[in-house]
């Protein structure tokens, strides 16, 4: 009998690693949460005897519902809380760390000392969906476990776990305190968040064809982690609902009737209409675009082929009474050698599709200014020229930031060899920087020719034996969610943004009427993108400061 078995708790923040000492665990985790929102805790089991089986028992708390007459009597009823999900935690490579400013370690001379660890290591990341009895693959596995809270007066709702394996259990017990004050679900008019999807991906991993009933229904999955993420707003790109035909690129309006219906149905109110253009051949510092079907040119003989195209998707816009919730992007990252084109293509695009706001991931500034309505500089891109953009916004304009394979170092960003709190304080830096008003990134799920298990790079082709590490994207910046198979996959990063977003608009909400008690709150942990508190017992407490003032303003 294996007599090592051993079970400890650790926050869901706080990095976990398959060689993690147990004994850095606990048996007792608590934690602070607000009404309407999502606990969680994860479970290092260790010892364990590959091909036996783990079982996980819970007892739930009580569920406590406060019902209250026109004559003020109270009456209380107690229901098992059974909301709760299991997942187990699957490790991810880190093949290089993340560059000093951008990308890896393999294409920069500099060490980045800003990283969790050096690599080469894994680290638990993906959330898999699993039972209560799961069969050992190994000495070491984790789980991650998810409870959905909320109450009607602060009170502390306790879970009690039995791990047990190979005839030894363990006890283990999850304390959250759950505060009054309530996080309506992420909607309209909350802070934009939006991820990308590579829509042809998706068809690829799950194996369900472009615009099969499956696409469309692991489509619809994608969209609901999003918004459970708190995503509220989506890119559809352009080879979703056009498609050339006799040579020309027409809108196939039932296709994005289907998708429209799927967000309305999700609850995503947000739209990113997809770019219609990219640099010529993809040269990175090419000074003329070509749209995204025929490769014509602008300038040169695109210019009407794009006109034809907006206006053939106004039309519908304006049809289906959608044109505010319409964002339209031509050309991602325009440089200033390629700013003449930006200009003349938004042109076209404004004159074809009037009143809809132009957003695109921004690196060009003064030499595109007046083109945008929306702005989308880099973090560190935000912080460096944040007088132009504060100018910019004063003239009426809005401002985004991104991330991506860069900002790195000491940034917020949302690599696997950075602390989980960085995803957090993308969520609290609106509160700080209150200019800003939406987060984007490209990696919702945008792998490309890249395998479930290996996020660093892209994978060569069999018989390429002349790769290199030029082009590899820093591990994990591809994908916060993952395909499984027919549902979609969560990950550690993806719950650390849904908790900053959280935070958000219980800042937003007290700021309204305290704004200097915010302002020293966020102070305390987050002072700018690369100027942040990395302890999670640090942010715990300063979250519970959070949830006691914003209960307070109920009273």
């Amino acid at each position: 009998m294996n007599d090592c078995f051993e079970a400890t708790l650790f926050d869901e923040l706080t990095p976990l690693y398959p060689d993690t000492e147990p004994q850095t665990g606990s048996t007792l985790h608590v934690i602070a949460a607000a009404s309407n929102t999502y606990a969680g805790v994860h479970i290092l089991l260790s010892g364990l005897t590959p091909g036996k089986c783990v079982t996980f028992e819970t007892t739930p708390p009580t569920r406590k519902t406060i019902l209250t007459s026109e004559s003020q009597i109270a009456a209380e009823r107690s229901l098992p809380d059974y909301r709760y999900k299991l997942f187990e935690l699957l490790p991810l490579p880190v093949e290089a760390n993340s560059g000093a400013v951008t990308r890896t370690e393999w294409t920069e001379p500099d060490v980045n000392p800003y990283v969790i660890r050096r690599a080469p290591f894994t680290i638990y990341d993906v959330l898999r969906p699993c039972t209560n009895v799961i069969t050992a693959q190994g000495a070491v596995m984790a789980l991650a476990f998810r409870c959905k809270v909320d109450t009607q007066q602060r009170e502390v709702k306790k879970w009690e776990f039995v791990v047990s394996h190979n005839g030894i259990s363990r006890k283990l017990t999850f304390e959250v305190e759950v505060f009054p004050t309530i996080v309506p679900e992420a909607g309209r008019s909350d802070h934009k968040y939006i991820n990308w999807f590579n829509c042809k991906a998706i068809a690829t991993y799950h194996h369900a064809p472009l615009f099969s009933e499956e696409w469309y229904h692991i489509f619809e999955q994608y969209l609901r982690l999003g918004k459970y993420g708190r995503q509220n707003m989506v890119l559809l790109s352009l080879d979703l609902y056009f498609e050339l035909q006799n040579g020309t690129p027409c809108l196939n309006e039932e296709r994005l009737d289907r998708m429209i219906a799927i967000l309305d149905k999700v609850g995503i109110y947000w739209i990113e209409g997809g770019h219609f253009a990219r640099r010529k051949d993809r040269h990175w510092e090419a000074t003329q675009a070509e749209l995204l079907f025929t490769c014509k040119t602008i300038p040169g003989d695109g210019e009407q082929e794009l006109t034809d195209m907006c206006r053939q998707l106004y039309a519908y816009l304006k049809k289906n009474n959608l044109t505010e919730r319409w964002l339209q992007s031509f050309l991602d990252e325009p440089l200033d050698g390629l700013a003449n084109t930006y200009t003349a293509g938004v042109q076209i695009i404004k004159n074809a599709m009037p009143g809809i706001s132009i957003l695109d991931a921004t690196i060009a500034r003064e030499t595109i200014a007046g083109t945008l309505n929306y702005w989308c500089p880099t973090a560190n891109k935000y912080e460096k020229y944040r007088s132009f953009f504060d100018e910019r916004h004063a003239l009426g304009e809005h401002i985004f930031v991104y991330t991506c394979l860069e900002p790195t170092g000491n940034f917020c960003n949302r690599m696997l060899d950075q602390e989980k709190l960085r995803q957090v304080w993308l969520g609290w830096a609106p509160a700080l920087y209150e200019n800003i008003e939406g987060y984007l990134h490209w990696g919702g799920m945008s792998m490309d020719r890249l395998d479930f298990y290996r996020l660093s790079a892209p994978l060569s082709d069999i018989t390429d034996y002349e790769s290199n590490h030029r082009s590899r994207l820093p591990a994990g910046d591809p994908a916060i969610m993952f395909p499984g198979f027919h549902e979609v996959y969560s990950s550690t990063r993806l719950e650390a943004h849904r908790i900053g977003f959280e935070d958000l608009v219980l800042l937003e909400r007290i700021k309204t009427t305290d704004p200097a008690w915010v302002e020293k709150l966020i102070a305390t942990v987050f002072r700018r993108y690369d100027d942040y508190e990395k302890d999670v017992v640090q942010y715990r407490k300063a979250r519970r400061c959070l949830l006691e003032k914003a209960s307070e303003e109920l009273r």
